[in-house]
Parts: C-alpha cells; structure tokens; sequence
C-alpha cells in the first residue's frame, strides 16, 4: 500500500508540473496572438500544426504510441488556440455524424462546432462570413460527392485540409443488452452495409431507414427496444450504450472530407493541390490538359468529372495531385494546364494527410 501512494504522490507532482508547464505554453500563445493580430496573420496554421505533430511523434520514445501522441497535443493545441480566438467550425450534421467526427478529429476538441443540414448551407454561410468548414468529399466505397465538387467551383474560401476517416459502423443503444432490441434505426446505406451481420445476430429485428446514422442515434435515446447503427463517437455524443462494434460487412470504408477556409496554408513538403477546369470539345483536349502533370512528375491521386450546371452534355473536371503550388514545379505545371481549359480554378493547396 506505501508503494501504492509513493507512486501517486509522484503522479501528482507530475499533474502539478504538468500544469505549470501548460500554462507557460499559454502565456506564449497569447504573445503570439498578438503578433498574429499586428500582422495579419491567420490563427489557424494547419501546416504549422502538422509540422509540430510530426515531430512529436518522431521524438516520442513511448510507451505512448502515435495515435495517443496526437490527440493529446491536438487536445492541447486546440484549447490553447481558443485563447487567441474564438473559432467556429461548421460541419455537415446532425450532432454526431461522421462530418461531425471528422471536424474534431482535424481541429481538437476546444473550437465551437456548428452543425448544418446541408452542403448548399454551409458554402452558404462561408460565403456569408463563416471562416472554417469541413465536407465530406469522397468514399472508398459509394464514390464522389457532387454536391460538394459543384459547390467548391463556384466558393471563393480554398481547401485548406483533408481529414481521412474509417467508416467503422456499431450497435448503439440506451438499452443494455441486444436482446431487448426489436428495432434498428439507421441510413440505408448503414444499413446496406451490415446486411450480413443484421441477418446473424437480429435476423427478426425492424430494420428502418433514416436520414442519417446521427439522427438515428438521437431517436433512440429517447425511445425503448431500439438500437441505432452509427459511430462510437455518435454513442459518446448522445450517451448511448455500445452493444456491438465494428459490425460492417466491408472493413475498406473510408471517407475523405475537406476543410474549407480562407488563406492557403505554407508548404510543409508534402502537400496536395486540387483544381477544378473544363476544356473544349475536341479529341486530345483532356489528355493535353492533363499531360503537364506528367511532364512535371506530379503524381494524379484524383480525377472525377461533373456535368456543368445548365449546360447539357459539357464537363468539369476535379484533380488531386500532390504538391503545393508555391512550389516551382507546380506553378510552371499549372500555366500549361490552363493554356489548354476554358475555365480554370485552384481550389486549394494543402498539407496531405497521414492516415489514407
């Protein structure tokens, strides 16, 4: 038992310096708050941060592993960045969703969220004066969202981010046993996606769409003999119980999302660059379009067409590629490129994310 309490007297000597040592780092956050403030410059620095994660995680000698590593520091970070300014994030919701979970994920806990029910409405209010976003983008498994692509060639905000997040699908319910469930409420693609499971272990249970995983969590909460499928997040958020995890059939279920802001971040060296551009009717437009990306040996990690709105049969094209566009190479790239478009547009430069 003494040893027990001279190893907790020694935790909270830790917890005590510990605390010291964060509110030093607060202090001079709040002197760098005032730099920032006399020159213009922006709060949020996502290459900054993620050069400092990096090296985190490259100096960590355990027995933390990387992933604890980050969400302590972002966790850090993301309250700390709070005391130079009050940021407001909108993401696509309900409370609870995936969008949701992918805004935390890339800004910490310590920013205020704002759920909007639709992509229109959060280009919407960025256009309105919001500074930050995040929109889904793409699925490993469902493909391309249009919405998004058709919205981003028309914003003036930049893509200032991208957050890759695993699909993982639970069980959750405010009863604690499956037993007890008769119902599952879910969005039907959620429920497509763990048909085989459903069919094992409830094979007796009502199975009922809604509009989203979130929403379904928010009815069960309230309602008796029913479950959701959703995230483990979603559960955390509205206090549900976990009767089941990782319950997909498919464990290759990621989605992409973008952050939207306004000021293209600095290079950190490995970096993406996304554009958007439509070309003329001609055989070879496409390919000469794109032939400066190779000539330059810049590696194409996406290319999605989407018609042109009120224009029938004609095409834009949305292009990942990796590099930044202070970069020299780029730069020369893309005047080639826009030699051979009819329109044209960056949409953003920005750090690529570690966890595809």
């Amino acid at each position: 038992m003494r040893e027990l309490e001279e190893l907790r007297r020694e935790i909270d000597e830790l917890d005590r310096k510990l605390l010291e040592i964060i509110n030093k780092r607060a202090q001079i956050v709040l002197q760098i708050r005032n730099w920032k403030i006399k020159n213009n410059y922006p709060i949020f620095d996502p290459s900054r941060e993620k050069e400092l994660l990096e090296r985190l995680v490259k100096e960590n000698q355990g027995p933390l592993d990387e992933k604890a590593i980050i969400g302590i520091f972002k966790t850090i970070m993301s309250y700390l960045r709070a005391l130079e300014k009050d940021i407001e994030v909108l993401y696509l919701g309900p409370e609870g969703s995936f969008t949701h979970q992918a805004a935390v994920k890339f800004f910490g806990e310590g920013v205020k969220f704002k759920p909007l029910l639709l992509v229109e409405d959060i280009f919407k209010s960025l256009e309105e004066g919001s500074e930050y976003a995040v929109v889904p983008i793409e699925n490993s498994l469902e493909g391309t969202v249009g919405s998004t692509m058709d919205l981003l060639a028309i914003t003036t905000k930049k893509v200032i981010g991208e957050v890759y997040l695993d699909v993982r699908h639970s069980l959750i319910s405010s009863e604690d046993s499956m037993n007890k469930v008769k119902r599952v409420y879910s969005h039907p693609q959620a429920l497509a996606q763990c048909k085989r499971w459903l069919r094992q272990n409830l094979p007796n249970v009502q199975e009922i769409p809604t509009s989203s995983t979130s929403f379904a969590a928010k009815i069960v909460k309230e309602e008796k003999e029913s479950a959701a499928i959703a995230s483990n997040f979603a559960a955390e958020v509205f206090g549900l119980n976990i009767l089941a995890e990782n319950i997909q059939d498919s464990w290759n279920n990621k989605t992409r999302f973008l952050v939207l802001g306004k000021d293209i971040p600095k290079p950190t060296g490995k970096d993406k660059t996304s554009i958007i551009f439509s070309v003329k009717h001609q055989a070879g437009a496409l390919y000469r379009a794109l032939r400066p990306l190779h000539d330059f040996g810049l590696n194409m990690t996406l290319i999605q067409s989407r018609p042109v709105p009120a224009k029938p049969f004609e095409y834009r094209f949305f292009i990942d590629f990796q590099g930044h566009i202070w970069d020299e190479k780029v730069s020369q790239a893309l005047e080639r490129v826009k030699e051979e478009c009819i329109d044209f547009k960056i949409l953003g430069s920005y750090p690529e994310a570690n966890d595809f």
